[in-house]
């Protein structure tokens, strides 16, 4: 099970990891690298192969425990960014079960599009910069994950109340610091990753939770996604991004669509 953007293991996980395992299926949380409790330099830097990678060596892992996991029904789980990587899963590892993605992030270049050009040349001129500087030695230069849209606020990658509130409402369980910086030169990896173009390659079941609304990443892909993966699935809950995580108003409809989609993939076997 892997976050989104910026978000760690202990922040709105828990809560999915032990409903899913009261009802029998072993859940596997991890921190990607960089972020939460995991190592790397420098903190809050996104690098979208290396988080990919992350979810490949934790599903190398529990393939390498039969006795303890039953390593031929794996399903790979991922929330908003979380998504993105999933999505590159199933058109790549046709080993797993099966995925699930809730309020995806499917095409980085789509949801980079949301943002108001100006406002968007900005973030990216901050990104360059902090680029180019990482390569002879600078200190990152960081900006928000979230933040107000009014004139003036500090620049951020994910805009407006909604995240901001969203943001604070999946505050870790665990005591573990969710942090809302993120390296500038981080938004250059979002812009360029599309695994929504490989989809059509996967082979399992595939379900996206979609909320009716998205103000963080683009319902327009996730919906390609849902049309190209030859098993996709949607499950549509009311409400935005944040309010499929716990202590949300759609989190029970969301949980109880994700069990059931288990439930119809594992009783076909």
């Amino acid at each position: 099970m892997g976050h989104g953007i910026g978000a760690v293991k202990g922040a709105g996980l828990p809560q999915f990891a032990t409903a899913f395992a009261e009802q029998g299926y072993a859940a596997v949380v991890f921190d990607y690298l960089h972020w939460g409790q995991s190592d790397g330099e420098p903190r809050g830097d996104l690098v979208v192969s290396r988080e990919l990678q992350d979810f490949k060596d934790v599903i190398a892992w529990v393939r390498l425990q039969p006795e303890r996991f039953d390593n031929q029904r794996i399903v790979a789980w991922g929330s908003s960014f979380g998504g993105m990587h999933v999505t590159a899963l199933m058109a790549q590892d046709h080993d797993l079960r099966a995925g699930i993605a809730q309020c995806p992030c499917v095409d980085g270049t789509a949801s980079s599009l949301m943002l108001p050009l100006v406002y968007s040349l900005r973030l990216g001129l901050t990104a360059m910069a902090d680029a180019i500087g990482s390569l002879f030695g600078a200190k990152p230069i960081y900006v928000n994950l979230t933040g107000d849209d009014t004139p003036g606020a500090p620049l951020s990658l994910m805009r407006g109340p909604e995240a901001v509130s969203g943001f604070k409402n999946i505050e870790p369980i665990d005591g573990t610091t969710l942090s809302n910086a993120i390296t500038a030169r981080s938004v250059l990896q979002v812009l360029a990753i599309r695994p929504v173009r490989h989809i059509h390659k996967s082979t399992k079941p595939y379900l996206l939770v979609l909320p009716t609304w998205d103000h963080q990443a683009s319902l327009t892909a996730a919906e390609r996604a849902v049309q190209e993966a030859p098993l996709g699935e949607a499950l549509r809950v009311e409400g935005g991004h944040f309010d499929l995580y716990p202590n949300a108003p759609a989190y029970q409809r969301n949980l109880a669509g994700q069990l059931q989609f288990l439930k119809r993939v594992f009783s076909s076997e």
